[in-house]
């Protein structure tokens, strides 16, 4: 049974559950190929996109990456790739705003067009992220994808405030034309019976993570001495969404109360100079760690040494939302508690006080008051870890969740 996917971008290290449903389905006989807008950072030797050849298995509608890339900068880049493809009329068509909108307009659909000789048949389509499903009814409908179409909703495809609006017609059509909608939460389920889609396509289908690489060790049950330094790791990247600024202020309060406890903060991006700028400010070189982004077995040595991962996730000022973050459920398997906010598919993984710890977004005295409360040794750490260890081998298990969707394509394909 062949698989495409879909995709903005391949490979995409950020989204590493994606490269893991690949993997997954290859795992269980699917054959699976790939068809990315964009090519993305060049596999490393001995990763996983490297040994199991899944470049060999891409095909790119733009040979260059277009990460970092400029809005003109990269529309010109495409128009260089279009242009020699105009006198084929599937070309022109994908070139039809009126019919294609925005995937017209980007030069997507019609790079498509010049870059598919043939139509790509598959038994199903897997489309990760809205505008993916669109630009795949979208090729569909010019003949040149040929299967039933899955389409997986993850989170700023149904928020942020620009992708709804450009793309508010793009997903009428999609509705009535996709075979399936698999948004990774309840949440986004209810958001896509909210914009139309018939209740009867829509399936949720969570991610999960690989249980194995995340094995769960058991902690301390509280902490006996109060004068011991909490120990706090975040793994975010570092954008508005993710709330790292108001977990830095928790901790400046938690100075200034004289509580003992440390914050290091794995990942990178656009606001990492204002956030060492805020550390430096507040004198909190001693107490809040920036180390970038790292690897796989830096960040799991680094959970093994926390006492709680904290990630208080905030609707950013454009909309743009959290599905549920994979780090939260890697974090709860290993044995780590989770410190996290009211937010998106975020209750849907963590019980406040059962499973981890709830607060308000952009609540800065909210998580300094959580984490003063679990340095003094309030609550049954112990107790709380195996029930959220309980929570993500029921509901979030990887390989669980790989055997559903393999099911499920079975199950809802033609023979």
């Amino acid at each position: 049974m062949t698989v495409l996917f879909v995709l903005p971008e391949f490979p995409r290290y950020s989204e590493t559950f994606v490269i893991d449903q690949i993997v997954g389905l290859l795992d269980r006989g699917f054959d699976v190929r790939i068809l990315a807008v964009s090519r993305g950072q060049d596999p490393k030797t001995g990763d996983i996109v490297s040994t199991r050849g899944l470049m060999d298995r891409a095909t790119f509608v733009f040979p260059q990456a277009a990460s970092g890339a400029r809005k003109w900068t990269l529309l010109l880049r495409r128009l260089r790739d279009v242009l020699p493809g105009l006198p084929d009329a599937r070309v022109r068509r994908a070139l039809s705003v009126r019919r294609y909108g925005h995937a017209a307009k980007s030069l997507v659909l019609a790079g498509a067009a010049r870059r598919l000789a043939q139509p790509l048949r598959a038994d199903a389509i897997i489309a990760h992220f809205g505008p993916m499903g669109v630009l795949a009814a979208n090729l569909r409908s010019l003949g040149l994808l040929e299967g039933p179409l899955f389409t997986v909703f993850h989170g700023y495809d149904l928020s942020q405030h620009g992708v709804l609006a450009r793309h508010a017609d793009d997903y009428r059509r999609l509705f009535d034309s996709g075979e399936r909608m698999l948004p990774i939460s309840e949440r986004w389920a209810l958001k896509l019976a909210m914009l139309g889609c018939d209740t009867d396509k829509i399936q949720v289908h969570r991610m999960g993570v690989d249980l194995d690489s995340f094995p769960f060790r058991a902690p301390v049950a509280g902490i006996p001495d109060a004068s011991r330094t909490l120990r706090v790791v975040s793994v975010a990247r570092l954008v508005e969404k993710k709330g790292v600024t108001y977990l830095c202020e928790a901790m400046a309060l938690l100075a200034a109360r004289g509580v003992p406890a440390t914050l290091e903060v794995i990942g990178d991006g656009p606001l990492q100079a204002s956030l060492r700028r805020f550390v430096d400010d507040r004198a909190l070189g001693d107490r809040v760690f920036l180390s970038g982004r790292r690897d796989k077995a830096y960040v799991q040595s680094a959970l093994a040494a926390a006492d709680v991962f904290a990630l208080p996730s905030v609707t950013a000022i454009d909309g743009d939302q959290e599905g549920i973050p994979v780090s939260l459920m890697e974090a709860m398997a290993s044995g780590v508690p989770c410190l996290s906010t009211v937010h998106s598919g975020i209750p849907e993984l963590i019980e406040d006080g059962r499973s981890g710890w709830l607060v308000p977004e952009r609540d800065a005295p909210a998580l300094a008051d959580r984490l003063e409360a679990i340095q003094r040794g309030d609550y049954d750490i112990a107790a709380l870890a195996r029930r959220a260890r309980y929570t993500v081998e029921a509901h979030f298990d990887q390989r669980r969740l790989h055997d559903e969707l393999a099911t499920r394509l079975a199950m809802e394909t033609p023979a």
